[in-house]
């Protein structure tokens, strides 16, 4: 049998092995949810648009004046495209200059110019 005694690693600042690993999990763990904030601050803009969105599309009323939408949403800073067969599209703005902006409140206007409906779109 061989008696001799096993060979006794370095400790590294003074630091066991135990320490060094549940100090390294700490580091890594919180340079992990430091990315994942990032990431997720980075997208909130393009969450909060779209909320925003639909609930101003859920506030306008039935029966209303169109003009009276157009000017709420471009007070919101909305883009108003006016099409020829009756509808109005209300874009939220863009948030990236290469990004253009799909989500948006279609509106339907009646032949008196009254609104028929307002519906919330992802893809205009």
């Amino acid at each position: 049998m061989d008696r001799t005694p096993k060979p006794v690693s370095p400790q590294l600042f003074g630091l066991t092995d135990a320490k060094r690993r549940s100090i390294r999990r700490w580091l890594f763990g919180g340079m992990a949810l430091l990315m994942l904030g990032g990431v997720a601050l980075g997208f909130l803009p393009y969450y909060a648009v779209s909320r925003e969105m639909q609930s101003f599309c859920a506030s306008l009323s039935v029966g209303s004046s169109v003009a009276q939408a157009q000017t709420q949403a471009s007070a919101r800073g909305y883009e108003v495209v006016t099409g020829s067969d009756g509808r109005v599209l209300l874009k939220a703005p863009q948030l990236a200059p290469q990004v253009p902006s799909k989500r948006g409140c279609e509106l339907r206007v009646g032949p008196t110019g009254a609104l028929i409906s307002a519906s919330y779109s992802d893809s205009l």
